[in-house]
This record gives C-alpha cells, structure tokens and sequence, in this order.
C-alpha cells in the first residue's frame, strides 16, 4: 500500500516524558506516523489525537528538527541526559530513504557527545553504520532492532511492510561488527498464542546468541483502544480460533496475570539457559555512574 508523506516544522526537536521508561526521559521522533504496518503498533492513537489521518498512511517529516535539535542540546542547562530515538515512529522507516533526516541527525549528537537509544526494524540504519560507530566512540548509543518472531509467514502478517525476520538478524550481526555502539533484540511484543510458545522463544534466542547481540529482551502485548481494534482485525482474518482466547485475555487491555506470569517466567527459564542477559538498562546505567564518578573526580 502506498503512503504519503507530508512536510511539516517542529518547535522543539525532542521532550520531556511524563514518566520515565526503562532508562531513558526523553523522547525523539522524526517522523509522525509509519509505514510498517505493524498490526500490534501501540502508537496508533497519537495519528487521531493529532487529528492527522492514518497512521499507517499519513507519514508526516520534521524537516527542521536537526536545526531545533542543535538548539536544544546547546543550552547550558542541558546535561547530556539519555535520548530514545524513535520510540513512536521508526526513525529508518521507507520515507528516510529519500529525507536522510538521519543523517543530519547523527552529526547533531556527535557534536555535542549526547547519548541515545535508537529503535528500528529497517536495514536502511546500515547506511549510517559510520556515523553511528562515531557517535558510540564518544558516548553511550544503544540500538535495539526489534525482532518479533523468526517466522518469515506470521512476519509478514503481523509486520507486513517491514523487512524480513532473517534481515533484520543479518543487521544486528552487521552492527555488531562494525559499531561500537551496545546492540540489542528486542522480542516487543510477546503475542500469546502466536509468538511466545517455547520453541519460538528458543529459536530468538539462538539468534541472539547467533547475532553475538549483547542482550536480548521481551515484553508483554499491550491492547488498547485503537490498537485493540486493528489487532483483533488481524486476528480475526489470520487467527479467528484466537479472538474468543483473547477476549478473556485482555478483558482490561492489560494480559491477564496468571498467563502473564507464566511467559515471564519461560522467558527468565530460556534466557538463564542460554546465557542471554535480558536487562537492557543495565548498560545505560554502567555508563551514566561511570560518567558520574568521572564528574567527581574532577572536584
């Protein structure tokens, strides 16, 4: 399906989050919008909050937001806190071919040494392996490729305009390889029923094994209001035997705990098993109290 992709301005190129999440505050995105069609997309209301059209279609580009970034991490009372790029929108999605907004961007944060996160599903970030391998010289980068099932068939139902499963595998091994930078899988999210049985599980952890991706972590189904919607249109065309099972299952948007609990606890089994760190904050967090202690040094 085609997008289409509008040009808009930004007065502020990042923000301050109501609440942190995992290691980070701050939020950037390039990009409103995506293209990835990813059936599970927890960002699906923001497009109707803003008024703007379909998620899925409506792709709208910060074209000044390099500029407003600049700004931003030059005042004085800025401190090089932690920057997640990409959280609602992917940052490499179809439209940065043509933008490269990440290429302005990169230069932005290797100027002024600012640590982030940057999350994608698309090869296309292997264009800036060079820039990004600076950047991760100089501070703390983390990229976290996100992938959900190594299943090319149910990939292609659940993230049909994403690249494939094995690609995106090929990217983590290839920035692993050339950065610096900690790298990596994210299995977000963990669909019950579909992607969380123990063989699939352990065949993502093969992966990141495979990968020599420094961690790998996993993260419940959230369904709520727009997204609930067009999950269960999904189920209900591919999976039909599933929308009475998860109809008891998310009677509140939220996993039912008991179910919850017992994925969480396959997930901890596996990842003992195989030796795969599951703690994604645990190298932000080496690196924010080696930078502090390094600061008071300095007194």
């Amino acid at each position: 399906m085609e997008h289409s992709v509008n040009e808009i301005t930004c007065k502020k190129a990042f923000r301050k989050l109501s609440r942190r999440i995992g290691p980070y505050e701050y939020d950037m995105n390039i990009y409103r919008g995506c293209a990835h069609r990813c059936a599970y997309c927890y960002a699906l209301y923001s497009q109707r909050y803003l008024n703007q059209g379909d998620f899925y279609h409506d792709i709208y580009v910060k074209t000044n937001i390099a500029e407003k970034l600049d700004q931003q991490l030059a005042s004085p009372h800025w401190q090089r806190q932690l920057i997640n790029i990409g959280s609602v929108s992917d940052s490499y999605q179809p439209a940065e071919a043509q933008y490269e907004m990440m290429r302005q961007i990169l230069p932005v944060m290797i100027r002024h040494r600012n640590p982030c996160v940057l999350s994608t599903k698309s090869d296309l970030i292997l264009r800036d392996l060079e820039l990004i391998d600076e950047l991760a010289s100089v501070t703390y980068v983390n990229i976290a490729v996100t992938i959900t099932t190594t299943d090319e068939k149910l990939a292609s139902i659940v993230e049909p305009n994403a690249i494939s499963p094995q690609r995106r595998k090929e990217v983590v091994a290839l920035i692993k390889k050339h950065t610096k930078a900690t790298v990596g899988i994210h299995v977000l999210p963990l669909m019950p029923m579909i992607n969380d049985a123990e063989a699939s599980l352990r065949t993502l952890m093969e992966w990141i094994q495979d990968t020599h991706a420094d961690y790998g972590t996993f993260g419940s189904l959230h369904l709520h209001g727009v997204t609930k919607h067009t999950y269960f249109q999904m189920l209900q065309k591919h999976f039909p035997q599933l929308v009475k099972p998860y109809q008891q299952l998310y009677r509140d948007g939220h996993l039912e705990r008991a179910y919850a609990q017992t994925i969480h606890q396959r997930v901890r089994n596996l990842a003992q098993e195989y030796g795969i760190e599951t703690d994604y904050m645990k190298f932000a967090n080496e690196y924010f109290q080696k930078r502090y202690h390094q600061q008071l040094s300095l007194f």
